[in-house]
């Protein structure tokens, strides 16, 4: 049996934190990486999404710009 470390272990289940590398899915078709930075945005035809929302937050959530899309 292999022993880890459980710090070092995988987690499905963390949520998304400052600095994490995430990816957002525009449109079924669209996707990019972003570093996720407490006093950043990122802004596109959905409107303007801050990443202090995504913190705290599951990794696979839905979030919601300022116009109300996601």
């Amino acid at each position: 049996m292999l022993l880890m470390d459980s710090s070092t272990k995988i987690s499905f289940n963390r949520c998304i934190r400052d600095g994490d590398l995430i990816i957002v899915y525009e449109r079924h078709d669209t996707m990019k990486a972003v570093k996720v930075c407490e006093n950043s945005i990122l802004q596109n035809r959905f409107g303007v999404f801050k990443h202090s929302d995504w913190i705290g937050k599951p990794f696979g959530s839905k979030v919601f710009s300022n116009k109300g899309g996601f």
